[in-house]
């Protein structure tokens, strides 16, 4: 859920390899597209209540509702992210062992650190926050 607000890429690139037809607009071939995933991560078709964090939308029984290319933190067909299984098991682990190990407090509101999408989204300022052992 966290990549679905926060996608760790932003924007995808690519180039049109034949005429293409999106929403009523015909796109000729060898145009450059742009994918601004945030903004298909916030459909409201797709996820409702799109702003609220909510890891059940991605229970087994309720990400079988997510069209095929609804979710892509990692962009998605034959070129999307080489990384993209390393770095969720690299994060799980991580994330798991934090979790058993400690409580975490944030020490900003929510609504102070915002997203910056550059190559990759980063935060406004410093995310901080408090571990307090288990």
């Amino acid at each position: 859920e966290t990549q679905r607000l926060y996608p760790p890429v932003p924007i995808i690139g690519r180039r049109l390899l034949e005429d293409t037809n999106i929403c009523g607009y015909t796109l000729p071939k060898d145009s450059n597209c742009l994918i601004l995933i945030e903004f298909l991560h916030k459909d409201k078709d797709v996820f409702p209540d799109p702003e609220k964090f909510d890891p059940d939308r991605f229970l087994p029984e309720n990400s079988i509702k997510i069209p095929e290319c609804g979710y892509i933190p990692f962009s998605a067909g034959p070129r999307n992210c080489i990384g993209q299984k390393f770095s969720i098991m690299e994060m799980k682990t991580i994330v798991s062992f934090i979790l058993r190990n400690y409580t975490i407090e944030s020490l900003d509101s929510r609504d102070k650190v915002l997203p910056i999408a550059h190559f990759t989204l980063h935060p406004s300022i410093p995310i901080r926050i408090r571990l307090r052992t288990r």
